[in-house]
């Protein structure tokens, strides 16, 4: 029956032309979804390395530098323990702008010079200049967006025990970390083709 419907479909033109149709259907809807998908990345696909390099530069450094500063800030300003009113206000504020301005300066500087060593780039001849080259716009994008952010970041500092902080302020990072990777490597191709080597 296999045999019969190719004879068919050789003698029959309409059945070719429908067979056609739907063979250039498929083939213009993939090509107009990978051209769908390059709008909305820099190199229209993911880069697998480059997340896992994020991932690791996250579980290994941030998190536990970003559990030892809210534990600093908290010994230092603290926001629980009874405290009320405005200063609580104040000391919740106080960390936050302590996160966002001396936190994410290092975050930004340890992304961008860890995920570079993670990806397998040399320190001297990429990571080191991406990172002289990067730094200033990506931490500029760092505080713009901390500070759209900040709001949430208030509120999880208000009124969240220091234990769940960095659990509460990593659900509203996810945002930040896609802003900062974004812009710390809009310049990947460039860096891969050795444009950024000195």
């Amino acid at each position: 029956s296999l045999s019969s419907s190719s004879d068919a479909a050789k003698s029959d033109p309409a059945m070719n032309l429908r067979a056609g149709g739907v063979s250039a259907t498929i083939t213009a809807t993939a090509r107009s979804q990978r051209r769908r998908r390059k709008r909305f990345s820099i190199h229209g696909t993911y880069d697998a390395r480059r997340g896992m390099a994020r991932f690791l530069e996250c579980l290994l450094i941030s998190s536990p530098l970003m559990h030892y500063g809210y534990d600093l800030f908290e010994s230092i300003l603290p926001v629980g323990n009874g405290s009320h009113g405005l200063y609580k206000s104040f000391a919740a504020l106080s960390h936050v702008f302590a996160d966002s301005v001396f936190l994410d300066g290092i975050f930004v500087f340890t992304g961008i010079l860890a995920t570079g060593l993670f990806e397998g780039h040399s320190l001297r001849r990429h990571v080191l200049p991406n990172l002289r080259n990067v730094y200033f716009p990506t931490l500029k994008a760092s505080i713009m967006t901390s500070g759209l952010l900040m709001p949430l970041e208030f509120l999880s500092f208000l009124f969240l025990p220091v234990q769940l902080r960095v659990l509460s302020v990593n659900a509203v990072d996810l945002i930040w970390t896609a802003v900062v990777s974004f812009v710390s490597h809009g310049g990947g191709d460039d860096m891969k083709k050795g444009v950024h080597s000195s």
